[in-house]
């Protein structure tokens, strides 16, 4: 799940640009790593970029954040093994460092911008961004007189120091900008789901669908919308990220790279977000129709996201889909049939095996079982 994160690095480009990305973010990263630091701080303070502590990013994929469903012994502990397993696929640390990066751009937006429309010269790209987070003619002057009084800047970064603000309202206005903000950048899936997908049939049908639904509302309309320099910018390093995503995780896979420039293609689309859930119907038709709908109609190969999935997995949600697993690989002992294929299937049921840096240590163990009980193929 960290690989396929990597395109993350994307969002904050396709809301502000390749000019802010560098010169709000990378530029004060390195050159004033304290101040960053600070500022990451202060983007904690605001509420989001928890995931060290609550992985609340991964959890939301996994639909699993109802508290209120948790009463028995059981499903705390299995909470609590949820929750530490972000940082064992390094999913926590990677969305706190991408949320408190895309914090610092996000603050030092809101804080120029609420100045200019304050003095009374912003850009109209400016005031539609502050629209768009609830701070109008009124907070921006309340915002930047605050800032004016409590903030620092120091080597390019603005340092808000809104936890010392003494306009309450200018304060919680200012960090649920940043929160909603961030929350968009790096998509935390939230209510812009369907409402069945939040009973508890939907959740189960619908787990880890969340993202591509949320991504949709998030990436793909709001580019729609936004249609500037930023976006194509954003547009065009979300796909490289996508395509390097494919490649990274065919190779932890010890997968053949694919040799068609058109696989190359949708699989950096596919994996980019840009799409939502238009690529997960693809991904869902070319399983059920074992590829002879959807875009592997072209390719000759289906996207590998759903690649390890059956085609229960892919309709009905992860859980179903792996009941329908035990009962292959039952049936398969319990008759004497069973085959490498099985074997495998049975390896999937394992926690942990698909952890990028132990996968390959998991297929040894594989293969070589395969061959001492002289498994066959099929």
């Amino acid at each position: 799940m960290t690989i396929s994160a990597f395109p993350d690095m994307a969002g904050v480009i396709l809301k502000y640009g390749l000019t802010s990305t560098f010169r709000d973010g990378f530029i004060p990263l390195i050159r004033n790593f304290k101040a960053v630091r600070l500022a990451g701080e202060e983007v904690k303070a605001a509420g989001t970029a928890l995931d060290m502590v609550l992985d609340s990013r991964a959890m939301a994929f996994a639909d699993v954040t109802d508290d209120f469903g948790r009463h028995s012994s059981f499903e705390r502990g299995l909470a609590s093994v949820s929750t530490r397993f972000g940082m064992v696929s390094l999913m926590a640390p990677w969305t706190a460092a991408m949320k408190q990066f895309s914090g610092l751009v996000v603050m030092t937006n809101i804080l120029r911008s609420s100045e200019r429309l304050a003095k009374g010269f912003p850009s109209p790209i400016e005031v539609r961004r502050l629209a768009s987070a609830s701070i109008d003619v009124v907070l921006a002057h309340r915002i930047t007189a605050q800032f004016e009084k409590y903030g620092q800047k120091q080597g390019g970064v603005l340092l808000a120091r809104a936890g010392d603000w003494d306009d309450a309202i200018a304060r919680e206005a200012f960090r649920a900008a940043v929160v909603r903000e961030v929350d968009r950048i790096i998509v935390t899936p939230g209510q812009d789901k369907p409402l069945w997908m939040s009973t508890e049939l939907g959740k189960t049908i619908g787990q880890f669908k969340s993202f591509s639904v949320s991504s949709s509302q998030r990436i793909m309309l709001a580019g729609l919308q936004q249609r500037d320099a930023a976006t194509l910018n954003g547009i065009m390093v979300s796909l490289g990220l996508g395509a390097f995503s494919y490649w990274a995780k065919e190779r932890f896979a010890d997968r053949e790279l694919s040799d068609e420039p058109a696989q190359w293609v949708i699989e950096a689309i596919d994996k980019s977000g840009l799409t939502g859930w238009l690529m997960e119907v693809n991904a869902i038709s070319e399983k059920v129709s074992r590829g002879t709908v959807g875009l592997s109609a072209i390719t000759g190969k289906q996207i590998s996201r759903y690649a390890s999935r059956n085609a229960t997995a892919s309709l009905l949600g992860p859980s179903l889909g792996t009941v329908q697993d035990m009962i292959n690989v039952a049936g398969s002992v319990a008759t004497g049939s069973a085959t490498k294929r099985d074997l495998h299937t049975a390896r999937t049921l394992l926690p942990a095996q698909n952890l990028f840096y132990l996968r390959r240590l998991f297929d040894r163990v594989e293969a070589a079982t395969g061959d001492s009980l002289a498994l066959p193929e099929r």
